[in-house]
């Protein structure tokens, strides 16, 4: 599948709360289905953390480890993130397919418009399942396959097909994906197996 990186100069860009117009945390957190008492919750592309410190505010007892492949997102989200001063939001470099994080450490992980970035995707979703707990849930939200006032090349979105093959393909069950929730999205649930 092609891919298209987001160009990190536009970082501030990412850092838009009118993005929860047309992405919104509540609808994100409930599709999660954060258990109670979560204590771990994992974002992989980051960016600032704008979606990881909304989810925080959700689930106050959990600490939200942040993934991102650049080192300017990362610094960004140390100096002007209030959560990680106060420890609930930890900010993680990660590598392409790889993020440094124990197995099986998070009850919960979730992608905001990463899915058209993955140079491998069918490794970056084995990661996401190696990340999780057993019974853990996923949350994918990504462009969809239609015309949008903004976003990425045609070419670089998956269907609602194509992306429920990638999660059945990296070992996800209970599969779910709706390209209708959203104005300009397509978001997709799935959850590692096990209890």
């Amino acid at each position: 599948m092609a891919h298209y990186k987001f160009d990190i100069a536009k970082l501030e860009k990412l850092n838009d709360p009118a993005r929860f117009e047309s992405l919104p945390p509540d609808l994100f957190f409930a599709a999660l289905d954060v258990p109670d008492g979560a204590s771990v919750i994992v974002e992989i592309g980051a960016g600032t953390g704008l979606f990881a410190e909304a989810i925080a505010k959700r689930a106050p007892e959990a600490t939200v480890y942040v993934a991102d492949i650049a080192e300017e997102a990362i610094e960004w989200m140390r100096e002007h993130r209030a959560g990680v001063a106060e420890g609930r939001i930890v900010p993680v470099l990660a590598g392409e397919t790889h993020v440094p994080l124990d197995d099986a450490i998070a009850d919960a992980l979730f992608m905001i418009n990463i899915h058209h970035e993955f140079v491998d995707t069918a490794a970056s979703y084995r990661e996401a399942l190696r990340l999780l707990k057993p019974g853990g849930r996923l949350l994918v939200v990504d462009w969809a396959a239609r015309e949008t006032p903004k976003g990425p090349p045609q070419a670089v979105r998956a269907t609602p097909s194509g992306l429920a093959e990638c999660l059945k393909g990296a070992g996800f069950v209970d599969v779910m994906v709706d390209d209708s929730a959203l104005p300009w999205h397509t978001m997709a649930t799935a959850r590692r197996s096990g209890e």
